[in-house]
């Protein structure tokens, strides 16, 4: 199970179960070290996050996606904020995200991991929702069985997508390129060891090898060393290791699956024939 989150914006039955009397949270209304969000909704001064003061503001709570960071899942950079609004707050123009399954009051500022979780089965894109489910399951946010009962009241084709799931996938930018090359059928194995002391992200028949940077990747000088000293080891066993930044596997990925699909056409994942490899 994970544990409870606990937001900078808290209602008045929260404030209580923390040990403030009334009496108190009135006297710290008038001092200013607490403010009123809305009516029942207190907040520290300048020590709440704007996003989270936005959503109690409308009427909601921070929810799928961006609750799903808060709580550390790995979500998919270009995500805009998601909120989840309380039933009579909603319209037409603005119904916010919805879960799958049965209504959940709005009882806090941020949404837990699995009402933030049926609402992202609900809001993203199948390579979406198996990005999340990986990162969950290798980050042990969740048991596979949890995730499994959180998708019960989801359509068929979106339950499906726990089997395409992979707990060993170690970023969401593996995820992504994993999840596309299975749309292409190209057969991929994750965290492949292929010499002594080195496994790498995904690895297509004998010899092509895909690793996958994640978006904060590029700010780590020694990471950036040691990846390109293992590359050129790779190289020279006889590997075709082809590595993508983040940006790269969101912005370009026709001109990738373009490139990688020109190597299989050639023979070029499979070792020559004869050639025997040792690790």
């Amino acid at each position: 199970m994970t544990a409870a989150f606990v937001s900078d914006v808290r209602t008045t039955e929260q404030l209580t179960c923390d040990g403030w009397s009334k009496w108190q949270i009135e006297r710290a209304l008038r001092d200013g070290s607490l403010v009123r969000v809305r009516p029942g909704w207190f907040a520290e001064p300048g020590g709440a996050d704007e996003a989270v003061v936005a959503a109690v503001t409308a009427g909601g709570c921070v929810s799928c996606f961006s609750a799903l960071r808060i709580h550390g899942v790995w979500v998919p950079e270009h995500k805009e904020r998601h909120v989840r609004l309380a039933p009579h707050r909603r319209t037409r123009k603005d119904p916010g995200c919805r879960p799958f399954g049965k209504r959940v009051a709005v009882l806090g500022a941020v949404d837990g991991l699995e009402v933030a979780f049926r609402c992202v089965l609900r809001c993203g894109s199948s390579e979406e929702i198996v990005v999340v489910i990986d990162s969950i399951l290798q980050r042990r946010l969740a048991t596979p069985a949890q995730v499994e009962s959180w998708m019960r009241s989801a359509p068929a084709r979106i339950r499906s997508l726990l089997a395409v799931a992979d707990a060993k996938s170690e970023s969401g930018s593996e995820s992504m390129v994993r999840f596309r090359l299975r749309s292409l059928q190209i057969a991929t194995r994750i965290q492949v060891r292929v010499m002594q002391g080195t496994r790498v992200d995904l690895l297509i028949g004998d010899r092509l090898i895909i690793e996958c940077d994640s978006r904060e990747h590029h700010t780590d000088e020694q990471a950036y060393e040691s990846d390109r000293r293992r590359d050129r080891r790779l190289v020279a066993r006889g590997y075709i290791v082809l590595r993508l930044s983040y940006r790269q596997i969101h912005d370009e990925w026709p001109d990738i699956e373009r490139d990688i699909l020109a190597v299989i056409r050639r023979g070029g994942h499979r070792w020559p024939r004869r050639r025997k490899m040792s690790v």
